[in-house]
């Protein structure tokens, strides 16, 4: 269980550098940051380990971007290619609000 205002996702990349409830500009920013020497790759997934989704969105050779959205009680695991940042960035926030509140945490206020 969340408290109000508590993070239930994150996003990470292979830097490590990690972040709380990421914004779609945060996202964008991440996107912007990929690279294929050190840093091709970062994750959006909840805290619970017992919440069963993830979005991971990889820089390819080409230029492009590689988004999975995976997400195993609803059966869902698409790949979408693409080359637009602010549109993966918008997609992933729209993906990530639209998964059922089964998926999200309990929000309690004291």
């Amino acid at each position: 269980m969340s408290v109000l205002g508590g993070a239930y996702f994150f996003i990470e990349n292979e830097r490590r550098d990690r972040y709380d409830n990421p914004s779609e500009d945060l996202i964008f920013e991440f996107i912007g940051e990929l690279n294929l020497r050190d840093n091709g790759s970062f994750v959006v997934e909840p805290v619970l380990a017992s919440v069963d989704w993830y979005v991971s969105i990889s820089l390819l050779d080409s230029g492009e971007f590689e988004t999975v959205y995976r997400c195993a009680s609803r059966g869902e695991h698409r790949v979408v290619i693409g080359d637009s940042p602010s549109g993966l960035s918008y997609d992933v926030t729209v993906w990530i609000a639209g998964l059922p509140s089964s998926l999200k945490p309990i929000r309690t206020q004291n």
